[in-house]
């Protein structure tokens, strides 16, 4: 998501103007660490829900300080602590049942505390996961919500998974395109539950973000609003960053297929090496050398 940073994200929040964000999703940090960099600028605070974070914990406490609220427990837990949220950002479980059940903690959570519903950003409302659900553990999907999945890759175009293709070690579902299934699925399931006034705006590109702007904002906030209409693309502009995506996401595949390639070539190297490194190959060479001296005779 950090890739969003300087074009949409950051020029987002610095007309937004919040004095309190969640981040679902941190990872090895990248986007985590620009968002503090603007608590630190602005006197804001920023709750970071990840239940394994990537970094040294203890040194970027150090750093923000009380910027930085860590909450290392499932987003669907971590939300129920959470009383105050101006904008969320969310790029962690790409799944149906996640996606939506945060959305849902959100506004209940704002209701509780008499807020209104906040502006919210979220990764991957494109190709693959925006119709297709993705699963960190399944195991913390209720079962009738779990659908049927395999570790294998995506192709765009294919419904069915393939041994390479995109991400081919993830736990990806076997269907697409079907209820309750995909980001981008649990997004607008979300829209038509709430009685919120709230626009989605699609960026493609980039696995594509989403942006949920309650109605309100838009009205109020003059700067935000340009962004927006911004960022509210040409259907044939639209159509041209699909295409560049289409093409780097091929490249993407090429990427990861000739990455696993050179690894299964280091690794079948270092077996050989073991093998004439042991003392067996070196027996088998010394027996090998006397022969052949033996028959040169």
């Amino acid at each position: 998501m950090y890739r969003f940073w300087d074009v949409i994200t950051g020029p987002v929040l610095e007309a937004l103007q919040p004095e309190t964000m969640v981040e679902i999703g941190s990872d090895y940090g990248p986007n985590t660490r620009r968002l503090l960099e603007f608590c630190q600028r602005h006197g804001a605070k920023l709750h970071v829900i990840d239940p394994l974070p990537k970094y040294d914990v203890a040194a970027w406490k150090e750093r923000y300080g009380q910027h930085l609220i860590l909450h290392e427990a499932p987003s669907l837990d971590a939300l129920r602590e959470i009383d105050r949220f101006d904008a969320v950002l969310i790029d962690g479980d790409h799944n149906w049942y996640t996606v939506y059940n945060e959305l849902k903690l959100i506004e209940e959570r704002c209701e509780a505390s008499s807020q209104p519903f906040p502006l919210v950003m979220m990764h991957d409302v494109g190709w693959p996961y925006g119709r297709r659900d993705g699963y960190y553990n399944p195991g913390d999907i209720p079962d009738e919500y779990l659908k049927p999945y395999e570790r294998k890759g995506m192709l765009p175009g294919s419904v069915e998974l393939v041994e390479d293709g995109l991400n081919p070690n993830f736990p990806n579902a076997t269907s697409e395109n079907d209820p309750r299934n995909g980001v981008l699925t649990a997004v607008e399931d979300f829209l038509e539950s709430t009685e919120e006034e709230i626009e989605l705006v699609r960026v493609p590109g980039l696995h594509g973000l989403g942006i949920l702007v309650p109605s309100r904002l838009r009205e109020r906030n003059a700067k935000l609003a340009e962004l927006l209409q911004i960022l509210d693309l040409h259907p044939a502009v639209t159509r041209y960053v699909e295409l560049v995506e289409a093409t780097r996401i091929e490249a993407e595949i090429d990427r990861q297929e000739n990455k696993a390639l050179a690894k299964e070539n280091r690794r079948l190297k270092q077996q050989l090496q073991d093998i004439q490194n042991s003392r067996s190959w070196r027996l088998l060479t010394k027996i090998g050398r006397i022969r052949a001296r033996a028959l040169g005779e």
